[in-house]
């Protein structure tokens, strides 16, 4: 037998240890748990990672090519780069701005301010701090939980060079205002699409409007890689300072460490020639992969990650229609009740791909959020907060240096009021339906 034939065979084990799992799974309403999130994969998936393992190349290579290149063209943009995190990708992001690489006039420089919302995830106001910015802080709208673009003017202020901004829970923000606002005021513009993928604002990918967007491949997200991350831009010279920083700040960003093949005719692994000239001052003929240009990390993910990723984004079309009809069935439902909760909100040129569904208790209600989530839980259903609420409350950020652009009055209704249920594609129809009986029974009983 040769190894394809060997291959073959573990597909055909591995194929049969699925079928074996579904015709075992049924769901017991109150005894099993259901999840906000979870991976959703069968033996495809596992397919594509066995073929990466014994390819023997675990580092960055083809599986990583290809994910980069098919996510790019899903997105409709230039270039992305996959990293090992959501996190990863967005402290990437924040400081390829500060890189002397850019000019004096361009990059950032520790103390300048960037605008963000209070309530985030704390791995999108991190990389603000980490890099010596200063957070400005807006509030959010009950019901879109995203910043009103209008406010943007009252962040404002002579020290203001850049936007952060995260698409709550895959809720697009007004992007088109973003926009114009950031141009008008030559600012710099991320976006933290890692809940978000597959939304769209005006018929365009979230994620692809900014200077940077950034996706995280966690189980809970859209697609996953088990841990994984992305970062995508337009901007080609962007592009390679993010590369340089994930790949420890090297100067080399070819994408192919072959010289016989490698397009950068300066690089002195192309030139083979100890009369080069380097352009960093180093001797001439100095490995380009040796030769660093910018204080960078590690970020890199592994060629397993990729393969699983590659699988994953066949399926994402599906994901994305199965998010967005089990968010439908749960709107539909709680609409009746919404003289007890505020129901989110979308924009009229948004198409959102719901990371969950969040919903906010509203001062009439004859309950509490804790009365409700413990309901829930009890029930075996999954039920958790809108991320850190307003995050200038909790231990580690309540002595950052920052300004408050407002009041943030509306993060804090959401701390103590909000929560979300999942909607992710491993909710069958019949779990849909507990989770809505479950919310009828507390209701009838405490309306």
């Amino acid at each position: 037998m040769n190894e394809e034939t060997l291959r073959d065979e573990i597909f055909k084990l591995v194929k049969r240890i699925f079928e074996l799992r579904s015709s075992a799974d049924k769901f017991s309403p109150s005894v099993d748990m259901v999840r906000y999130a979870g991976a959703v994969y069968d033996d495809e998936e596992i397919k594509n990672m066995i073929n990466a393992i014994l390819d023997g190349w675990f580092g960055v290579s083809k599986y990583a090519r290809r994910f980069e290149s098919r996510f790019s063209r899903s997105l409709g943009v230039k270039r992305t780069i996959i990293t090992n995190s959501g996190s990863s990708a967005n402290l990437l992001a924040v400081s390829a701005l500060l890189s002397s690489q850019l000019s004096e006039n361009e990059r950032l420089k520790p103390g300048d301010e960037v605008i963000t919302t209070a309530l985030t995830f704390p791995t999108t106001l991190n990389p603000i701090i980490q890099n010596g910015l200063v957070p400005v802080f807006l509030d959010v709208d009950l019901e879109t939980y995203n910043i009103r673009a209008e406010d943007l003017e009252k962040a404002l202020s002579k020290k203001t060079r850049a936007i952060f901004i995260p698409h709550t829970l895959g809720n697009p923000n007004e992007m088109d205002a973003i926009c114009d606002f950031a141009e008008d005021h030559d600012l710099f513009l991320i976006e933290d699409a890692c809940d978000a993928l597959g939304s769209k604002y005006d018929g365009r990918h979230v994620g692809s409007f900014g200077d940077f967007g950034t996706f995280s491949f966690y189980p809970a997200h859209q697609i996953t890689m088990g841990e994984g991350g992305a970062i995508v831009t337009n901007d080609r010279r962007l592009a390679d300072i993010a590369l340089s920083l994930r790949d420890w700040g090297r100067a080399c960003v070819m994408p192919i460490c072959d010289p016989s093949r490698c397009p950068d005719k300066e690089c002195p692994k192309a030139i083979r020639s100890e009369k080069a000239v380097n352009p960093y001052g180093l001797p001439g003929d100095y490995d380009k992969r040796y030769t660093y240009v910018n204080i960078g990390y590690n970020f890199k993910p592994t060629e397993i990650q990729a393969a699983m990723g590659l699988a994953q984004l066949e399926k994402l079309p599906g994901f994305i229609e199965a998010r967005k009809r089990n968010f439908k069935l749960l709107y539909e439902e709680i609409l009746e009740y919404e003289d007890l909760f505020m129901l989110p909100r979308w924009l009229p040129k948004s198409e959102p791909c719901w990371f969950a569904f969040p919903l906010t208790i509203r001062d009439t209600a004859q309950f509490t959020r804790r009365e409700i989530v413990e309901w829930l839980t009890r029930r075996r259903i999954e039920a958790k907060m809108i991320f850190s609420g307003n995050i200038l409350k909790h231990p580690a950020y309540r002595e950052i240096r920052c300004r408050l652009a407002q009041e943030l009055t509306n993060s804090d209704f959401i701390m103590w009021n909000s929560f979300f249920v999942g909607i992710y594609p491993g909710l069958t129809d019949e779990k849909i339906e507990y989770i809505i009986e479950t919310f009828r029974s507390f209701i009838r009983k405490n309306r």
